[in-house]
């Protein structure tokens, strides 16, 4: 099985490096991930600019564009041969809730889902200067014993807390966070201003059966994310609404 590497914390993240590192051990691996961090770009795609793609090794490459991209090219740009499977992350922090819709991580998964391959992205909440290298083994694990339980057109969002153990696992759906946006304003002339968001303080709704509950309880989570995202029952009820 062939499987593309990619992240939204850039080519340098130890959080890739483990997943390259430890699923190595098994799989045939690909990587191709952003120059630089493109954290929050959901699913980004450069159209009509050019992408600087650099070389690093015979299955390693740095582009110079968004999450999507790294994919979009592995998949179409004759990187690399057919990828079965896309991993994104592990990404520095989790991915739960509506974080879902923002996040360059599960962007990439979800592009490959898109595309037909098994897809799956990859968040923890562990230190900052984690190696990761814990999550991936027990991401390996999971493929070893449930490859033939996950399917094409999902993306499973996995989330590791801190502190796990690697056989107890939970499966999720989304909870509910609560976005709390500050912005830094700096006035630059009486008609322009600069505004910088360094980041959200992050709240969250602890509901059973989610991400957030599972997190909480040690539980790695996966919570499976459609790629059709309509209303189903606003879809019905608006039907009868415009009758």
């Amino acid at each position: 099985m062939n499987i593309l590497i990619t992240n939204d914390d850039g080519i340098e993240s130890v959080g890739i490096l483990a997943l390259q590192k430890i699923l190595s051990k098994k799989f045939t691996v690909f990587l191709a991930a952003p120059k630089k961090e493109r954290s929050a770009t959901s699913m980004a795609l450069s159209i009509f600019d050019r992408l600087h793609v650099e070389k690093l090794s015979a299955n390693s490459f740095v582009v110079d564009g968004f999450p999507v991209d790294c994919v979009n090219l592995s998949l179409h740009g004759k990187l690399f041969p057919h990828i079965d499977m896309v991993v994104s992350g592990i990404n520095r922090g989790v991915n739960m809730g509506e974080d879902v819709h923002y996040s360059g991580t599960v962007g990439a998964a979800k592009h490959g889902a898109i595309h037909g391959r098994l897809a799956f992205a990859l968040s923890s909440g562990a230190r900052l200067d984690s190696d990761y290298e814990k999550e991936a083994v027990a991401f390996l694990k999971i493929l070893e014993t449930k490859m033939d339980k996950f399917k094409l057109g999902v993306v499973y969002n996995i989330n590791f807390p801190p502190v796990f153990q690697e056989d107890i696992l939970k499966i999720t759906r989304l909870g509910k966070r609560k976005y709390y946006d500050d912005y830094e304003i700096k006035k630059i002339s009486e008609t322009s201003s600069e505004y910088f968001l360094g980041g959200s303080d992050l709240g969250r709704e602890i509901l059973p059966d989610t991400d957030f509950e599972a997190y909480e309880l040690g539980f790695i989570s996966i919570s499976p994310v459609a790629l059709d995202v309509t209303d189903t029952l606003e879809y019905q009820e608006l039907k009868k609404r415009m009758l």
